[in-house]
Parts: C-alpha cells; structure tokens; sequence
C-alpha cells in the first residue's frame, strides 16, 4: 500500500487534512518572522523580506509602462531634456519595446527607422474642394426622407355572413392521400401465389423440345 493522503485526525484537529495542504501551510524561507509569529517590518512599514527579494523578469516587464507614453514624452520635451536624458529614454523604449506584453498586445515597434520627420502643416482646401464640401454638407443637413411605405389600398367592406361560407371552407381538414404497401393494391399481383389459368396451361410440344436439355458430346 501507498502512503496516506491524508494526515489522521489528532485531538487539537478532530479532521483529516490532506498532505498538499500541510506542505502548503508551512511558510517560505524569505518570510522573516519575529517572535510574535508575524513578519519583521521595518519603522517605515515595510516587509524586510521585500527589501530583499529578486525581482523575477514577469514583474519587471509588468512594471515598464506604454511604448506610446515614452513617445510622447520624448515628443514634448525632446527640445528640453538634455542629450543624456533622452538616451536613458530610448534605452527604456527598448527595454519596453522587448516584453511579451508588448508582443500580445501587437505594439511593437521597429526602432531601427528613425522617424526624422516633422509633422506637416495640413493645406489649405481648393475652392473646389470647399464647394464639394458645402454641397456635402447641405445635402446631409436637410430634412430626413419618409421611407414609410403607402398605404394599402384595400377594397371594399363586407359583412361577416358573407365571409362565413369561405371561413368554413378555409377551416376543413383537407384530405391527405394515404400510402400503403404494395401488396395491399388491388393491382398487385402475389409472385409466389400461381394464378388459375397457368394451372389449366397444356404444353406443346415445341416448348418440350425447348425445355430438353441439349445434348453434351464425351470426350474420347
């Protein structure tokens, strides 16, 4: 037999508890705990083991924010940050640019192309232009079309006494054709059943010769 999997009830725990919970129960290694039984806290509030603990890489890339933050920012103040400070930027995009949260949300960015373009100032409208525009604008600012349909144009009016003999017509069951087997037709004729007149049948004497048999010739 295999071990228990469950350890048996004691007097301070009248209940099986299964193993995977016990191991789960006891507490990791990184927890320092005091002697009160509770984690050792600095004055500021703060978990020791925290201050210790490595980070793992899904946090760190957790932690790094939108590539499109890090844009606009470089955007805004590319003409105030200092040379060194937009370098530590572009070394944050790449790092950003690098996560699998980036890939899942389909954000990555080729950084190999430097974007050295400045926005152009949009041109102003032809008059032609204006006037497509204007003729747009006046078609689709005037009253909606009434898509009702016309009224019906129904006949004149009769009385119910003279609708009652069609109603009555209308609410008949109507008369199915009912299929049955072949053998219930009057028309079927039994091929196992021999019919009188073959029984009356004489023979001839061609139809005899016919039905003899042919003659098979031995061989020597």
């Amino acid at each position: 037999m295999g071990k228990p999997k469950f350890d048996l009830p004691s007097s301070t725990f009248p209940y099986k508890i299964p193993r995977r919970l016990n191991i789960l129960s006891i507490p990791r290694k990184y927890i320092i705990d005091t002697s009160d039984g509770m984690p050792a806290l600095t004055p500021r509030g703060i978990r020791k083991s925290a201050l210790y603990s490595q980070i793992s890489d899904r946090v760190n890339d957790v932690a790094w924010p939108y590539i499109k933050r890090f844009l606009i920012i470089k955007r805004m103040y590319k003409h105030r940050f200092s040379q060194e400070r937009l370098e530590r930027i572009d070394r944050m995009i790449e790092a950003a640019n690098v996560t699998c949260y980036s890939k899942l949300a389909n954000c990555v960015l080729d950084l190999k192309k430097t974007d050295t373009k400045e926005v152009k100032k949009k041109k102003c409208w032809s008059e032609s232009e204006w006037k497509k525009h204007m003729d747009y604008i006046s078609q689709i600012a005037g009253p909606k079309k009434d898509f009702r349909p016309p009224s019906i144009k129904r006949g004149t009016g009769k009385p119910l006494e003279a609708l009652l003999p069609r109603i009555n017509q209308i609410c008949m069951m109507p008369d199915f054709k009912v299929y049955r087997r072949l053998s219930q037709e009057v028309w079927y004729r039994n091929p196992v059943k021999v019919p009188p007149n073959a029984l009356k049948y004489v023979i001839s004497d061609r139809v005899k010769k016919l039905a003899t048999p042919r003659a098979i010739p031995q061989g020597d």
